[in-house]
C-alpha cells in the first residue's frame, strides 16, 4: 500500500520520498537482489526511496518480530532526520505502531507536521495476536499505550481506514476532528476485471467446474480454518473446487490439516506475480474474505476486499462489523457467520447454482461500490488535501 499511495501522490503533482527497510514481506526473507546494508538509495517510478536497516522477520516469535519493528525504528529515524530535511510534511503508514518513531524524531529536530495512518490499532493488535503469553502483556500495555498516545497527539491529523476506529480512537482523548476517515484503495493495474484464462487454470490445478478462491496472506488473523472445514464438509461435491493462492506463517499448518483429511478438493497455489493478480482472480467464480471473530476486527476492513471489488468479482465474507457492512452495501455477496463451517458451506453451494449472469451482476455491483467509495480517484483527492492542509498549517504557523 505505501507504494500505490505514494505512486498516486506523485500523480498529483507532489514530490515523494519513502523511508522504509529492506523488503521481507511476507516470508522474512530478504527479496533477491537485497541485501542489509546501512543505506541504500533507490528512485522507483518517480519516488525516491531510502532504504534503513532492519532485521528481518515475518514469524511468530515475539522477539524477532520485535527486533524486527525496532531495527527498523531506530535505523529509520537516522535516515528520516537526514534524508527528509526539506520536506513539507510526513506520512506515516502505521503498522506496526513503531513506524511512527522516525515521525516523532523528524518533527521533535525539524519540526515537521505528520500524518499518522492506521492500518491496524494498536496495542490492541499486538495483543490480540497471540505472539505473547498473557503473563507479558500487562508489560506490553504499560509500554505501548502512552507511546500510542504520544503518537496521536503530536499528530497532525490521524486517517483511519475503518470507520469503526473514529470512536475508539477518540476514546483515548484524541480530538474527534482531527480524526478522518480514509481508506485504503487497490492497486487498480493490478486489481480490475480480467476475463477467465481457462489454460492458466489448469497449468495451476484448477479443474474444478465451480471454484471459490482466497487470495492473500495465510495468517492466524485470516482464520481460514473455517474454509478447510467448509471444504471437509463439500469434499463429496465434485463439482467445487478450493483453492488458496499465497502464503505466509499459517501455511505448512494448513497443508498439514488438508493432506491429513485426505482432502482432494483443496489446492494450494503459491504466491502469484502481483501485476497477474487480475488474471489470477478471474480463475476463481467466488472470492473468499475472512477474519479472525475478535471484537478488534469488527473496526478492520482487509484490503483484499479493495482488490476483490475493484477487481469486480463476487464474494463470500466471513467477517462482522464494518467489513461486513461493506460486502452488504457492496451488493457482490453474503456474509456467513465467521465461525461457521456449515453456513460456509450453504453460501459455497448457493453460489455454485446461481447463473452465470448472476455471479456476473454481484461482481458488478462490486466494481461500481468500489468506484464511488475507494477508487484511488476518490480516496487518492481526499488523502493529498488532507497532507496540503498540514503543511499549509505549519506554514501558518511559522
Amino acid at each position: 500500500m505505501p507504494g500505490i499511495i505514494s505512486r498516486s501522490l506523485v500523480g498529483r503533482g507532489h514530490e515523494v520520498d519513502v523511508v522504509t527497510g529492506f523488503p521481507n514481506y511476507p516470508s522474512g526473507r530478504l527479496y533477491p537482489g537485497y541485501s542489509v546494508r546501512p543505506y541504500q538509495r533507490e528512485t522507483i517510478r518517480g519516488v525516491t526511496v531510502h532504504r534503513a536497516p532492519l532485521y528481518p522477520s515475518h514469524d511468530s516469535q515475539p522477539l524477532r518480530r520485535a527486533a524486527n519493528f525496532l531495527s527498523f525504528a531506530a535505523a529509520a529515524s537516522v535516515a528520516a532526520w537526514r534524508r527528509l530535511a526539506e520536506v513539507d510534511v510526513l506520512l506515516v503508514h502505521s503498522t506496526p505502531a513503531t513506524v511512527a518513531i522516525p515521525a516523532l524524531t523528524v518533527k521533535a529536530l525539524r519540526r515537521k507536521p505528520f500524518v499518522v495512518h492506521i492500518q491496524d490499532l494498536w496495542p490492541q493488535t499486538v495483543l490480540s495476536s497471540g505472539f505473547l503469553e498473557e503473563s507479558g502483556n500487562s508489560a506490553i500495555e504499560r509500554i505501548l499505550h502512552p507511546f500510542c498516545d504520544s503518537v496521536y497527539r503530536h499528530a497532525d491529523t490521524i486517517a483511519v481506514t475503518a470507520p469503526g476506529m473514529v470512536d475508539l480512537v477518540a476514546s483515548r482523548g484524541v480530538d474527534p476532528g482531527k480524526i478522518v476517515f480514509v481508506p485504503n484503495w487497490a492497486d487498480e493495474v493490478a486489481f480490475r476485471p480480467a476475463p477467465h484464462d481457462p489454460e492458466l487454470a489448469r497449468s495451476l490445478g484448477i479443474d474444478r467446474s465451480f471454484t471459490i478462491m482466497y487470495a492473500g496472506n495465510f495468517g492466524e488473523f485470516q482464520a481460514l480454518d473455517v474454509l478447510i472445514d467448509a471444504a471437509t464438509i463439500l469434499r463429496d461435491r465434485q463439482d467445487i473446487g478450493f483453492a488458496l493462492v499465497g502464503g505466509g506463517v499459517e501455511e505448512a499448518r494448513l497443508r498439514s490439516t488438508v493432506e491429513e483429511r485426505g482432502l482432494r478438493n483443496v489446492t494450494f497455489i503459491g504466491p502469484q506475480p502481483f501485476e497477474k493478480m487480475a488474471t489470477i482472480l478471474a480463475l476463481g467464480d467466488v472470492q473468499f474474505v475472512s477474519l479472525k471473530d475478535q471484537p478488534l476486527f469488527r473496526t478492520t476492513l482487509p484490503s483484499k476486499l479493495q482488490g476483490i471489488l475493484a477487481a469486480g468479482r463476487p464474494l463470500i465474507g466471513a467477517v462482522s462489523g464494518d467489513a461486513a457492512d461493506v460486502v452488504r452495501a457492496s451488493g457482490a455477496g453474503p456474509v456467513v457467520d465467521q465461525g461457521s463451517a456449515a453456513e460456509l458451506a450453504q453460501a459455497i453451494c448457493s453460489a455454485s447454482e446461481s447463473s452465470p449472469d448472476n455471479l456476473r451482476a454481484r461482481g458488478a455491483a462490486g466494481r461500481t461500490y468500489y468506484a464511488t467509495q475507494f477508487s484511488e480517484q476518490v480516496v487518492g483527492d481526499r488523502l493529498s488535501g488532507i497532507l496540503q492542509q498540514a503543511a499549509e498549517r505549519r506554514g501558518r504557523r511559522r
